[in-house]
C-alpha cells in the first residue's frame, strides 16, 4: 500500500441529507476550511476543543471516543457515522459504514483506517447551541 500524501483523506462533500469530511482533516483546520458547514464549526469551536486539541485529526479523536467522554455524546447526537477500512483475514481490506455504537467493538484493532466521517444535516440542523 502506498504512503498517504498531505491532503488525501482531506475533502468536505455535502449532499442533501449529509456532509461527508475527510477523516485526516484536524480540527484545526477545520475551522477555516470554507466548505465545513458553520454550524458544525461553531460546535467544533464551542463544544469539542474544550476537550480535545486543535492538532488532533477528526478520524483519530472520534475513533478514539469512549461512551464516558465528553465529545461522545456531541457525536452521537449528530448522528456520525464513520467509513473505515477493516483488515480481513487474508490481507484485505473490507470498507465499512460504521455507527459509534459498531466503533466501541471494533477501537481494539490498530489496523482499521478511518477515511470518512459523515455527519447528519438534519441532526446538525436540529442541534442546539
Amino acid at each position: 500500500m502506498r504512503e498517504l500524501a498531505e491532503d488525501d483523506y482531506k475533502y468536505v462533500l455535502q449532499e442533501f441529507s449529509r456532509t461527508m469530511i475527510g477523516a485526516r482533516f484536524t480540527y484545526g483546520e477545520l475551522l477555516y476550511e470554507e466548505r465545513v458547514p458553520f454550524k458544525f464549526q461553531t460546535i467544533i469551536d464551542r463544544l469539542i476543543l474544550p476537550f480535545a486539541d486543535t492538532d488532533m485529526r477528526i478520524g483519530e479523536h472520534i475513533f478514539g471516543l469512549t461512551p464516558e467522554d465528553k465529545n461522545y455524546r456531541i457525536y452521537d447526537n449528530l448522528k456520525v457515522r464513520l467509513r473505515a477500512s477493516i483488515p480481513c483475514k487474508d490481507g484485505s481490506f473490507k470498507v465499512r459504514d460504521l455507527k459509534l455504537e459498531e466503533l466501541l467493538e471494533l477501537q481494539d484493532n490498530e489496523d482499521i483506517f478511518v477515511q470518512e466521517v459523515v455527519i447528519s444535516n438534519l441532526a446538525l440542523m436540529g442541534f442546539k447551541l
